[in-house]
């Protein structure tokens, strides 16, 4: 773990512009050297990779996975909905955005399940996620921040950010953000120095065109070197250290080229309005991802856990309020986006710490190398040790190592082996979290929803069968099956649609478990009631 500090500690007293070249570490302690930084450093990487290795449950990474398969078997992108029978046509640009807008992860998802297997999928999962927090420990370290300190910074995010270890083409979009960041500053360091490194006119451009062929969320990057760009406009405009001729000259093409190369996806500009359009759209209310932070975290039963998020991003962005002055425009508007974004939408919260703490620690690694110093490196111990071992107990209680890698107290795998072997007639109407998995399994029997979300009508109507109101849409979409968990989530409540249907006698029980429950139209033909319909009712009301 050879770091970059050493060579910021050789530019500790010089008047260099750049924050991060000031700050450095000058311990006389055993931290210091090279095997100890290792072995902390290999320990919190174990840790970070045990805890990622939770086994797959239920979300998007289903219908992500059906996609690739779908492309691979086809040859091509899918130009209409392949998995529900209730998508309308023609798609808005929504609806098309999701359906092609991730071509490259879907694949790379498919084909590592037909290598792999689903031990393999969480074994991508957890590269992924390591690599991410990896990226940005080097970051910490690159700053000047002792890197025992920056793993101990990297070990506790993990805790908070939980909910975001699923295999999601979205990894791709943290891991890309970061590495833009990154990049530009370096770009930006060497030209400021009169060492232009002419290679990232070629490797931010790469990047780009991967990016935006893996996940929507390139427009991300886009927007990070246009602020970039425009913040050296205004250093020219004001003559404030700005870059030579030459230097801004580079800066303008290495935006423009890298912009336009990412256009070259299978949705092309469409991805750029669609996912703004996306945030103002009806889905924006009803998709729990939309939510501000602070309410999504209520809303799980876990207000805490926002409040602490969200304080970690606004410390550190208040403290830079203290050296506003040395703060660069660029920054300053990077950190409004994503503070803004992150608040606003949980969906935004974890670029939103990572990107903060990245630009905050170029300020502020200084200082509390300093402070930390003067504790003879104690109190630095004592935050690893409580990082790595909250760390390291939770990563060995959820890890999937030893056990199946399937999260098998949500993934409804028995009931929907019922319905592969039985085969009933009719179309299925599901309940919406199994949407993706029963795709996936079921293939190429298309369902009525799943989290993709495509069409606001087909999620009205499952709203209405969601409240027990389900005749009108059972009869136009033409139902012979209904698929649904008896217990509505999160409340524990008998479900208002299996309620009506026992009293339905129109409709039987093909299987049932004690969580789900599958009926099937009788008058339909090749149905048949499998199981006694009144002992069923008599053992969920007794429950």
């Amino acid at each position: 773990m050879k770091s970059d500090y050493k060579e910021t500690r050789k530019h500790m007293e010089s008047a260099e512009s750049n924050p991060a070249e000031k700050s450095a570490w000058l311990p006389a302690s055993f931290l210091d050297k090279p095997s100890v930084r290792w072995i902390f450093g290999l320990i919190t990487f174990v840790f970070i990779f045990i805890y990622h290795t939770y086994p797959l449950g239920l979300s998007d990474f289903w219908w992500h996975l059906n996609t690739g398969r779908w492309i691979w078997v086809n040859g091509g992108m899918p130009s209409g909905d392949p998995f529900l029978f209730s998508s309308a046509s023609p798609l808005d640009a929504r609806a098309y955005l999701i359906l092609r807008g991730y071509p490259l992860s879907q694949l790379l998802f498919f084909s590592t399940y037909t290598l792999a297997g689903v031990p393999g999928l969480v074994l991508l999962k957890t590269l992924l996620m390591t690599l991410f927090y990896g990226l940005l420990w080097n970051h910490f370290r690159r700053s000047g921040l002792h890197p025992i300190l920056a793993l101990a910074i990297v070990g506790l995010l993990p805790l908070l950010f939980f909910r975001f270890d699923e295999l999601r083409p979205q990894i791709f979009s943290f891991i890309f953000t970061l590495l833009v960041l990154q990049l530009i500053e370096r770009f930006l360091f060497h030209e400021k120095r009169g060492s232009p490194q002419r290679h990232y006119l070629f490797l931010l451009p790469a990047i780009m065109l991967l990016w935006a062929n893996l996940h929507r969320g390139f427009i991300i990057g886009i927007g990070i070197l246009f602020v970039y760009l425009f913040a050296e406009w205004i250093a020219r405009k004001k003559n404030c250290n700005p870059l030579s001729d030459d230097a801004y000259r580079r800066l303008v093409i290495l935006t423009i080229i890298s912009a336009a190369i990412s256009l070259v996806n299978p949705v092309g500009v469409t991805a750029t309005w669609a996912s703004f359009s996306e945030v103002s759209g009806p889905f924006s209310q009803v998709i729990d991802e939309f939510l501000g932070t602070l309410r999504y975290f209520e809303f799980i039963g876990m207000k805490q856990v926002g409040y602490w998020i969200v304080a970690i991003a606004a410390v550190p962005a208040i403290a830079l309020l203290f050296k506003w002055r040395q703060v660069s425009l660029a920054h300053w508007l990077v950190l409004t986006a994503f503070l803004g974004a992150g608040i606003m939408s949980f969906r935004f919260s974890l670029l939103m710490v990572t990107v903060v703490l990245a630009v905050a620690c170029i300020y502020l690694a200084r200082d509390l190398n300093r402070w930390l110093d003067g504790t003879k490196g104690m109190v630095m111990i004592l935050l690893w040790c409580l990082s790595v071992g909250l760390l390291a107990n939770s990563a060995l209680s959820r890890t999937s190592l030893f056990t199946t890698p399937l999260e098998t107290a949500v993934i409804p795998s028995t009931a929907v082996d019922y319905l592969a072997q039985a085969k009933p007639a009719g179309n299925i109407f599901n309940f919406f979290e199994y949407g993706g998995y029963l795709s996936w399994r079921l293939y190429p029997q298309k369902i009525f929803i799943d989290q993709r979300n495509l069409s606001w009508n087909t999620y009205e109507e499952y709203s209405q069968c969601w409240r027990g109101d389900y005749v009108g849409v059972f009869h136009k979409q033409q139902i012979g099956i209904v698929f649904y968990p008896v217990y509505e989530r999160p409340s524990g409540k008998l479900s208002r649609l299996v309620a009506g249907l026992l009293n339905d006698p129109q409709w039987g029980v093909g299987y049932y478990d004690g969580r789900d429950i599958i009926f099937m139209r009788n008058d339909i033909n090749g149905n048949l009631s499998l199981l006694n319909k009144s002992k069923v009712a008599a053992d969920i009301l007794r429950q």
